[in-house]
């Protein structure tokens, strides 16, 4: 069901109006019924994904929060009888357990994703691989429907399941409410990827209607149409004209066509985004936002930082910090800390940033077009991040100028062409 679809506005009129008209205990269960509807209506077949997903974080979080739980009573209850040694034995113990258990949910649900997603790529590499060294090797016609949203809801759930690990909230024990979490029809086509401590509270209280509310929310779900069917839908059809017959196109022509890619990705992503949260305003409901006008951004980091704002928080959390702070990291930076102080310092960052942006471009797309894409940004934030002390001695020599709204245009202008030649990656990489 898409959202700028006659279908998709008499559905969510009967969403608005139940939602108000039943008691509001019950308001969380029509929200439920609603987003199993919508999900349905998408693929019965595909279903039993999103039912998978949840399953598997909802049982391996409860799992390692009762771990948690036993542990925090057992060192409570023999907190005389236990000396130092034995009390850390203890805990490494039960933090393997825990480590464990989480080691098997995020393996099980990210294997869904992995297998739907990428198994065509790998086939199809293993297969040019094999061919270059003379070896036989058919590739079979090995291509899956991916189910609506599942990179979406398997990050989203896994980084519940993580959230519960680390101990920042207790386990959901209601496995109706957590499912609704992930299933949320809003937020389950595009995103955002909401976290569970911040959506939580809204699905489940009761809502009061709220006029201001309802106004808001029906005049972001109206922008989010217009930037949809009559921006980036237009533009879409001139820029697919020009990608798919590259050798007839030259030069300006392919620098417009990309021009308007960039407007029509934005228009089309920021569109949906302004409907998911215009129909979750209106149930009284907080999402995310996932873009702060990405386009005036100074650098190529701060581009990620207003781009798809929820996804760059996501991979900022549960990949960039844990390698940066894992045992290899750790190590690179012990080893240079006498020899080097510079080495020591950015080296385990420039190791995080480059598997962070490997993966990034992975989660885009099964195409080496994707993988380049999320490469190059990663190597322009690589280099930027090493050339720091150059950059601080220039605005440190210049400062009046580099504080002028002259040299501010020059790196808006500067990061949009960078950023257009990431989308000449990734509008090709689209296409395969």
């Amino acid at each position: 069901m898409i959202f700028t679809t006659l279908k998709f506005l008499v559905f969510f009129c009967l969403v608005f109006l139940t939602y108000y008209i039943v008691p509001r205990k019950l308001q969380w269960l029509v929200l439920l019924a609603a987003s199993i509807y919508f999900y349905l209506c998408a693929s019965v077949k595909y279903a039993a994904f999103v039912l998978a997903a949840s399953l598997i974080t909802y049982l391996g979080a409860i799992i390692v929060d009762k771990i948690a739980q036993r542990q925090a009573t057992y060192l409570k209850e023999n907190k005389a009888n236990l000396g130092k040694e034995e009390r850390k034995k203890y805990q490494a113990k039960m933090e393997r357990r825990q480590r464990v258990v989480m080691a098997f949910t995020i393996l099980g649900t990210l294997s869904m994703l992995l297998v739907m997603k990428y198994t065509g790529f790998v086939l199809e590499n293993i297969s040019a691989i094999a061919n270059v060294f003379h070896f036989s090797f058919e590739s079979p016609m090995w291509k899956f429907i991916l189910p609506l949203g599942i990179s979406f809801y398997t990050f989203m759930s896994i980084g519940y399941a993580i959230d519960v690990y680390r101990g920042e909230y207790p386990a959901e024990r209601n496995f109706l409410k957590y499912f609704l979490f992930v299933s949320y029809f809003p937020h389950i086509l595009q995103g955002p990827m909401d976290k569970y401590s911040d959506l939580s509270k809204d699905l489940f209280e009761g809502k009061k209607f709220d006029y201001e509310n309802a106004v808001q929310g029906a005049t972001r779900i109206v922008i989010g149409v217009i930037k949809k069917m009559l921006i980036a839908d237009k533009l879409a059809e001139i820029v697919g004209i020009v990608i798919t017959n590259l050798d007839q196109y030259y030069g300006i022509n392919i620098l417009i066509a990309i021009v308007f890619y960039a407007i029509q990705l934005y228009a089309d992503f920021s569109g949906y985004m302004d409907i998911a949260i215009g129909c979750s305003k209106m149930l009284g409901i907080r999402i995310a936002e996932n873009f702060d006008a990405p386009y005036f951004s100074k650098s190529i980091a701060e581009y990620w930082r207003r781009w798809h704002i929820s996804l760059g928080a996501w991979f900022r959390d549960y990949v960039y910090y844990p390698i940066l702070r894992g045992n290899f990291a750790q190590k690179i930076r012990k080893y240079f800390k006498d020899k080097n102080k510079y080495l020591a310092n950015h080296l385990p960052t420039v190791f995080a940033l480059a598997i962070l942006w490997i993966l990034i471009g992975f989660w885009h797309g099964s195409t080496w077009g994707f993988i380049l894409y999320g490469m190059y940004h990663g190597c322009i934030i690589i280099v930027s991040t090493l050339l720091t002390p150059v950059y601080d001695k220039f605005h440190e020599t210049f400062a009046p100028f580099v504080k002028t709204k002259i040299y501010g245009a020059f790196q808006i202008l500067r990061t949009f062409c960078l950023v257009l030649v990431g989308y000449f990656l990734f509008c090709t990489g689209e296409l395969r």
